[in-house]
């Protein structure tokens, strides 16, 4: 059989919702392998997205030499081990986001892609949004002169029930909560147009909910060239959610806000609402999303590795938003600014 083999590790909700059909769909690409803890949930993913095959043990995936690609979507805290071992086997790996716990692990990960000459992304989707993609070239491009500063909110409400699937996205040093879990994303992006994060500032704590992650995040944040950025990332402000989200998982208020000498370009990344470019007589800059989004990142990543070479993005580039969520995690800690090594 020709094609891109891509093995699964972790039955997840991403991967039920959007991953697996993407890749299903992907025209270099073929599912040979889902893994999962829990085999019976391994094999109803391959019934379901059609993969030839089920295991529960790790190790049986990543000596298949029918698979090339390691698709890693499970909790955070297995993200560099299972990335190192895929490396080591000989597979290249696209892990999802948060990369990784912090930048320590993320540098273990990069280092082991490079010694097996495999290549490493993380799935940082929303850089291959077109609106993404509009905002970096006007920013390069000067079009609100030069940046100074941005700000990202994420407000909402993140209760889940101690039993339920997702409880680990609260338990504590695997998930890590709103900053961790859907704020990576946005910084992420932040590095997309800004450049790499050179220092960090921040305050955690948990002031109203019942679990170990913290539910009140800050971070300041210093990115190359000097553009300061405000993350607020509140996971206990059950605002402006739509009836469907539920009581334990409100959407809350989001958005990423670029400020420069010359306009500002207002919006928020996922949803299809033009960006406002505020400060100029500038149109607003419509754009569409993909019907899956995932489906433009597994695209990119799997046609590189059936073209052999790299994919768009790199794990380097991945990196930064760990570094930056780790950083603010240890100044909370310290009471200190953190460096973020180059």
């Amino acid at each position: 059989m020709s094609g891109v083999g891509w093995g699964v590790v972790g039955c997840s909700d991403i991967v039920e919702r959007r991953a697996g059909e993407a890749i299903r769909q992907e025209g270099h690409s073929r599912l040979v392998a889902f893994h999962s803890r829990q085999r019976a949930r391994a094999e109803a993913f391959a019934a379901r997205f059609g993969a030839d095959t089920a295991y529960d043990d790790l190790d049986r995936l990543l000596a298949d030499d029918r698979i090339s690609v390691v698709y890693i979507a499970n909790e955070v805290d297995r993200h560099a081990p299972i990335a190192v071992a895929a490396a080591r086997a000989g597979k290249h790996v696209l892990v999802e986001k948060p990369m990784a716990l912090d930048a320590t692990e993320c540098r273990a990960m990069i280092a082991a892609a490079a010694r097996s000459g495999v290549h490493l992304a993380v799935a940082y989707y929303v850089r291959f949004f077109e609106k993404s993609i509009a905002m970096q070239r006007m920013i390069a491009g000067g079009a609100i002169g030069q940046v100074v500063r941005a700000t990202i909110t994420q407000i909402g409400y993140v209760n889940p029930d101690p039993a339920a699937p997702k409880a680990w996205r609260v338990s504590g040093r695997g998930g890590g909560n709103m900053l961790a879990d859907v704020g990576s994303h946005r910084i992420d992006l932040l590095t997309y147009w800004l450049g790499r994060p050179e220092r960090v500032a921040g305050l955690t704590d948990r002031l109203s909910l019942p679990y170990a992650a913290p539910d009140t995040e800050t971070a300041l944040v210093r990115f190359a060239g000097g553009v300061h950025v405000t993350v607020l990332a509140s996971a206990n402000v059950p605002v402006g959610a739509p009836a469907t989200a539920g009581p334990n998982n409100a959407a809350g208020r989001t958005s990423i806000e670029v400020y420069g000498t010359d306009g500002a370009l207002l919006t928020d990344p996922w949803s299809d609402a033009p960006v406002t470019v505020a400060g100029k007589n500038d149109p607003p800059v419509t754009c569409a999303l993909p019907a899956n989004a995932h489906a433009p990142l597994v695209a990119d990543f799997a046609t590189a590795i059936a073209e052999g070479r790299a994919p768009r993005f790199s794990g380097q580039d991945g990196m930064w938003a760990t570094a930056v969520i780790d950083g603010a995690a240890r100044s909370a800690a310290s009471g200190r600014f953190v460096e973020i090594e180059p």
